[in-house]
């Protein structure tokens, strides 16, 4: 029978879809935690510039000041850049899992058309054997 056949392959292809479906989530939860890590440097930004405007700097203080800051910009445009990079990555990955998913789909729909195939040839097995055994049974003499 065909469709027991493919059952070894449909169950590899739907291992190979769960499996891709588990790295697309972690791709997912990878874009995330980059968005999260970008909104926390920004509330830093934000309430260390407004802690040390309240403070009178002296020049040596000032440029330590515009030093960090620039250090911390740099790593807010260095965490925009990753997030761009974990989206294209979890774009990727989306695609690989929607293929397999694909194929496991298709896969499936092979072995379910098999399956009505033997049945409809069982069935017609079935009445033909029906059919020679009354066909015997009427030409039996009495």
């Amino acid at each position: 029978m065909r469709s027991k056949r493919m059952q070894p392959i449909a169950h590899h292809a739907d291992q190979k879809q769960q499996q891709a479906v588990q790295v697309f989530v972690a791709a997912q939860q990878a874009v995330v935690d980059a968005q999260l890590q970008l909104e926390q440097l920004l509330d830093y930004r934000v309430e260390y510039s407004s802690n040390r405007m309240n403070v009178g700097l002296n020049a040596l203080q000032l440029r330590d000041y515009q030093i960090f800051l620039d250090k911390l910009n740099l790593s807010i445009d260095q965490a925009r850049d990753n997030i761009l990079l974990k989206k294209q990555q979890c774009e990727k990955q989306k695609l690989l899992w929607l293929k397999t998913r694909s194929r496991s789909k298709a896969l499936d729909a092979v072995i379910e058309k098999y399956k009505l195939q033997e049945a409809a040839l069982a069935n017609r097995i079935e009445q033909k054997e029906q059919d020679e055994h009354a066909t015997r049974i009427s030409l039996k003499p009495k």
